[in-house]
């Protein structure tokens, strides 16, 4: 459902307050057709993600169970000492939303699959949520030579695979060679090797990675599940069905998948060798986890109440006030960091290779309106290409590009863009149009509503709400001013992924379309510096950078609407926004 032109062009005349805006689109909410976060790790709703990353010692302000000032007050189910002793036992039922389309951490980073791979795939580091620190993973100890590039890799002892195999330096060897095959077709994983060079095995609990030149974001990527080791030997076994059969270390090994319905995993009996982040010793504690695919939201939030699941991740944001005021019920909201929600301008097609132009869009839009219309008060509207809680995060560019439609319209004068006739502006006979493509859900309703802004603004606006595969071809064609994109990733390395040249063709995350050499060599800089501050002072310039050349419009800030049942207790989270479920319990 769309709102018509008619309907835009007659909401806020003299510009949209947010009461109009919010009357302008009551038909949208009031159907509840807001989609949840159904991003990848990183990026499109079902498009994977490259590498994300930080420095040893970086302070990474990560997923927390905390919301900022003026959104519903969140309640956090991870304090053990606040909730009891832990029962052993029971099935957690877990609502998802998207099913992942292998269980292979080498191939995929969808959004529900890495989140589902930490449960039966230990990572090599672990990040802590509160500092950013690294803790000990499947690696006890870690070193980084002076010139970044080797690290060396210390190994827990007596850790098994679930096939009975044993952990060891071979194994993260073949792990991290193996991502590199190219018939292996990894989409996420060979990002977040970098500029891998080889894993020389110094003993069985000694790994020395090499790289080919330097590499500041390993050890964060060592803490995201897409670098976990996987069996050798059960690889060995079920060659290309290895997604369908995943054998890792983990707290719980997989038991069956039925294809869009479910899956199931069972505790590992064996399991002695918590990860940094777990609060208990030993196995998990649940008997099982139960994973239902749920793709309607409605439906979703139906099986929470009524009991059919213990937990989801994708309460619908209407509801979050409602549900947090029930006892029977917790809402919790960890905010993922790295890219918010942006549209991409594209630089090089007209209109919108002006500068003036690009500058013109971005004051021309209340994202505050916009997203408080959308998300309820559950997500903030996000000012440059990072979000907030992303170490390096610049407040400069919170100033940068205030709601301003007048502002908006001397640029278009200055360009020379004038209005014409049915309020639409031109040039050389030409009018001012543009052409916007999203996807679907809350994409679709964001659309409507910039489209909305807009068309006030003078512009000609042909918005295309389109499944991703069409998007995605489009996008790469270059056929869009306005398009999309999302990155969750706990460094601002993602920069990297998304306004690097090398990233207009072939993956198309660099949407903007621009090479641009002093970009890409601020970008390339960041990634091999060793030195925390001057990364850091790097990553600040950067933000700058992209906001003076007014290459995105930014969205919002992204936020995983979590809700359990009251009785589900240790549920905690990782940094960008899943949950670890080796220590939830069940009140009986």
């Amino acid at each position: 459902m769309g709102l018509s032109k008619n309907s835009i062009s007659t909401l806020g005349q003299d510009g949209f307050s947010r009461r109009t805006l919010l009357r302008g689109v009551g038909a949208l909410t009031a159907l509840g057709a807001l989609s949840p976060l159904m991003a990848a790790c990183g990026s499109d709703d079902d498009e994977p993600g490259p590498a994300s990353g930080t420095t040893e010692n970086t302070p990474v302000p990560a997923a927390q169970a905390t919301t900022p000032a003026e959104e519903p007050t969140t309640t956090d189910a991870g304090d053990e000492d606040d909730e009891g002793d832990p029962v052993s036992g029971g099935t957690l039922t877990f609502g998802e939303f998207s099913e992942p389309p292998i269980m292979d951490p080498r191939v995929s980073g969808a959004t529900i699959a890495w989140r589902l791979f930490y449960n039966i795939f230990d990572p090599l580091l672990v990040q802590d949520t509160e500092t950013g620190d690294f803790l000990p993973g499947l690696a006890s100890t870690w070193e980084v030579s002076e010139d970044g590039l080797i690290y060396t890799l210390g190994l827990k002892e007596d850790v098994t695979f679930h096939d009975g195999t044993d952990f060891n330096a071979e194994a993260v060897k073949f792990t991290f060679d193996s991502i590199l095959e190219p018939e292996l077709k990894s989409l996420a994983a060979i990002g977040y090797l970098g500029p891998y060079d080889r894993t020389d095995v110094i003993d069985d609990l000694t790994a020395e990675v090499h790289f080919t030149d330097p590499y500041a974001p390993f050890l964060n990527n060592l803490s995201h599940s897409v670098l976990s080791p996987v069996s050798p030997a059960a690889v060995e076994q079920h060659g290309e069905d290895f997604g369908f059969n995943p054998v890792g270390t983990g707290p719980f090994m997989f038991q069956e998948w039925q294809q869009q319905t479910s899956m199931i995993l069972v505790r590992n009996p064996d399991y002695n060798w918590p990860i940094g982040v777990y609060q208990h010793e030993g196995p998990a504690h649940l008997d099982q986890i139960t994973i239902n695919f749920i793709s309607e939201p409605t439906t979703m939030l139906g099986t929470l109440m009524n009991g059919e699941t213990d937990v989801i991740d994708a309460v619908q944001a209407q509801e979050v006030e409602r549900l947090q005021a029930d006892d029977n019920f917790q809402i919790l909201l960890p905010t993922v960091p790295g890219s918010p929600q942006v549209l991409p301008l594209n630089a090089v097609k007209p209109p919108t290779d002006d500068l003036k132009v690009r500058q013109a869009i971005i004051q021309a839009v209340d994202m505050e309106a916009v997203v408080d219309t959308l998300w309820y008060g559950t997500r903030k509207a996000a000012q440059g290409p990072l979000s907030s809680p992303t170490w390096s995060y610049n407040p400069v560019v919170e100033t940068m590009y205030p709601y301003d439609p007048d502002a908006a319209g001397a640029l278009l004068d200055e360009a020379g863009w004038t209005m014409g006739s049915g309020n639409v502006r031109q040039k050389d006979g030409e009018n001012l149009h543009l052409i916007y493509i999203t996807t679907g859900g809350s994409n679709g309703q964001a659309g409507e509503l910039v489209q909305a802004y807009l068309l006030q603004a003078g512009f000609e606006v042909d918005l295309q709400i389109l499944e991703y595969a069409a998007t995605a071809s489009l996008m790469l064609a270059g056929e869009h001013n306005i398009a999309r994109i999302y990155f969750s990733h706990t460094d601002p390395v993602v920069l990297t992924t998304l306004y690097h040249s090398r990233n207009i063709e072939g993956t198309n995350f660099n949407r903007t379309m621009k090479p641009d050499d002093t970009l890409d060599e601020m970008l390339n800089d960041a990634t091999s510096e060793m030195d925390v501050e001057t990364r850091r002072t790097i990553y600040e310039d950067i933000q700058e950078y992209v906001m003076d050349e007014a290459l995105i419009i930014p969205l919002w800030e992204e936020t995983v609407l979590w809700g359990a049942r009251a009785g589900v207790k240790g549920l905690h989270f990782q940094p960008l926004g899943g949950a670890w479920f080796y220590d939830v319990w069940l009140e009986q």
